[in-house]
């Protein structure tokens, strides 16, 4: 019987290792996303491969690592290397799939601890038993992101209708309660995203606000200073909600052109410094 058991653990170890490496892999090219970009634009060659190697890890199994490092990559390829909108729904449909999946693989492990119902569980509840779980957070907040990217290629009124807002704001809320320094305030700059961007309908969206916008992003911005998606989002924010208030924006948004960029993170970066440039122009500031 000892046998049969050494024999079965030494056969899973061999079976975890290919696994394992794929995720590495994965990892591996992820960090090399940004080489050959021009601009905020970068090569779809390195970010497929990285995506190949999770889609190989995920297959068959209910690896949350690979799954929610693969909504990262969509992510990236979505925001970074689609050029138009049928590619970006594409990518963002693809997305948002991948996450109802890892999202099932979650509620069951959630109901393994004894949690009946991930979808009647209140916030609260929901961050508290998702802390216990390796790698859900991730799940939750790269989840919340594509669905946030799905609604803005696809109409903000199609995203309303198809329950979207909702959604990401108990995402993004959750994530806020595991951890409010994840992704670098990433909860909270979801949040505030969604206040500004979300139209306001009667009995739906009617809590989207202005002023709720600008206090969840200063809340993100707070948690990572240097972050320059958070500041773009910010101005924008300050802009929409208070033309008064343009010159404070503006002051973001030169900091985001003043300030180097993170190697880790040196597309999104130039997109944050083109969309400041953009918004800059537009309000005829310098």
């Amino acid at each position: 019987m000892k046998r049969t058991l050494s024999a079965f653990a030494l056969m899973s170890l061999f079976i975890a290792v290919p696994a394992y490496g794929q995720v590495a892999d994965g990892d591996a090219l992820y960090a090399k996303r940004a080489e050959g970009a021009q601009g905020a634009m970068a090569k779809a060659a390195t970010i497929d491969t990285a995506i190949a190697a999770y889609q190989r890890t995920a297959k068959g199994t209910e690896d949350l690592e690979a799954r929610w490092k693969l909504m990262r990559a969509l992510r990236f390829k979505g925001a970074h290397v689609a050029r138009d909108q049928d590619a970006k729904k594409a990518v963002f449909s693809e997305a948002k799939k991948v996450g109802a999946e890892a999202m099932k693989i979650v509620a069951r492990q959630l109901a393994a601890r004894g949690m009946k119902s991930m979808e009647k569980a209140s916030e609260r509840q929901l961050a508290d038993a998702a802390r216990g779980v390796p790698n859900a957070t991730q799940v939750i907040y790269w989840d919340t992101v594509n669905w946030g990217e799905w609604a803005l290629v696809y109409g903000k009124m199609a995203a309303v209708k198809e329950g979207a807002a909702d959604r990401i704001k108990r995402g993004s809320t959750v994530v806020t309660m595991i951890d409010p320094k994840f992704e670098g305030g990433g909860g909270a700059r979801i949040l505030g995203r969604l206040h500004n961007q979300t139209p306001r309908v009667p009995f739906v969206t009617g809590w989207a606000s202005g002023s709720e916008a600008v206090k969840y992003l200063k809340v993100s911005l707070a948690q990572e200073p240097s972050n320059k998606l958070t500041k773009v989002f910010l101005a924008e924010a300050l802009s929409d909600a208070n033309k008064a208030t343009r010159p404070e924006a503006a002051r973001f948004l030169r900091e985001i052109l003043s300030t180097p960029n993170d190697p880790a993170h040196a597309v999104e970066d130039v997109k944050a410094q083109n969309d400041a440039r953009a918004m800059l122009a537009a309000w005829g500031m310098k």
